[in-house]
């Protein structure tokens, strides 16, 4: 079964969109705009040095700070595995997506109608 566009219903002019950006000339102004999502790589270092002080701020008899230092560690590093997970997603998104060459558009593959 062939998937056609949502906007044009056209069938014959759909491709995977990871298939057609590799087919782009390197000049091309659409390499950039239907591009892969971009990789986020977390910097655990912020994070993971918090708990590190938190602990030992803990041991030391610092309360205040230890739990401060440890709650702020624990949020930010929750913060960064989101937005890793957030760009996993976009880029499993993209993957998935397709592309009509008849009306130029770009579209998940869920919104592709049968032809």
């Amino acid at each position: 079964m062939a998937l056609a566009c949502p906007r044009c219903k056209d069938h014959h002019q759909v491709l995977d969109l990871p298939k057609f950006w590799k087919s782009l000339p390197l000049e091309s102004e659409l390499r950039g705009k239907y591009a892969q999502p971009p990789e986020y790589i977390a910097q655990w270092l912020l994070p993971i040095g918090a708990v590190v002080a938190g602990v030992l701020f803990l041991a030391a008899g610092m309360v205040a700070a230890g739990v401060l230092l440890l709650a702020g560690g624990a949020g930010i590093g929750y913060w960064f595995s989101r937005l890793a997970a957030a760009a996993e997603e976009a880029r499993e998104h993209w993957a998935r997506s397709l592309y009509c060459r008849q009306c130029p558009a770009g579209f998940p593959r869920e919104d592709a109608v049968a032809a």
